[in-house]
């Protein structure tokens, strides 16, 4: 389904009813496609859009330069809110309308000062979110380094184990440190 074939499920019309609250503060429609529709007042800009391939409904909001999603701003005021959060996909009309509906919601709920352009919220976010990027980073080394600091360990290769494992400490489970322990007493002999 490209966005030509989306004229059914009418996400433009449904996206202006349901963030018609936009306009009660000052923003303007400046774009509206099959796919998307962008707001702005003055230097922040609101675009709600229909995935073209994900089909999921989501917005973003872009303030000095920089865009970000309604995902990060849920995240930084309410971060167990967030944990639940999940772009709402769909195909049909009636999902399109439940969808705008949620997100719309969402946003009235959280994005309050991100839409008046509160800089000192949108100076957190981006602090927040090259935390939030190392934070993942470390993840994604945690889960790449433990397998095989497992498998060094029941090598009996504690110098290799020992190194891996220290890579990654701050993600290590009770019984990961216990074996880094083992590993590095045993890389002594």
């Amino acid at each position: 389904m490209n966005a030509s074939d989306r004229a059914h499920l009418n996400f433009e019309n449904e996206a202006r009813k349901a963030f018609a609250f936009l306009g009660d503060l000052g923003f303007s429609e400046i774009e509206a496609l099959p796919t998307l529709v962008r707001y702005r007042k003055d230097s922040v800009e609101v675009d709600v859009y229909h995935g073209r391939q994900s089909y999921e409904i989501g917005a973003g909001i872009t303030a000095f330069g920089t865009r970000y999603a309604i995902s990060e701003i849920i995240r930084h005021i309410d971060p167990e809110a967030e944990k639940h959060f999940r772009y709402p996909a769909t195909t049909t009309p009636e999902g399109v309308v439940a969808g705008l509906d949620e997100l719309s919601s969402l946003m009235k709920r959280y994005c309050r000062s991100a839409l008046d352009g509160d800089s000192q919220l949108f100076s957190i976010l981006e602090s927040e979110r090259k935390s939030w990027s190392e934070e993942y980073a470390l993840d994604v080394l945690a889960d790449q380094l433990r397998p095989q600091a497992d498998e060094a360990f029941r090598q009996r290769n504690y110098a290799k184990s020992a190194e891996l494992y220290s890579r990654i400490r701050d993600r290590l489970s009770p019984a990961e440190i216990k074996k880094l322990s083992i590993a590095e007493e045993r890389n002594k002999d």
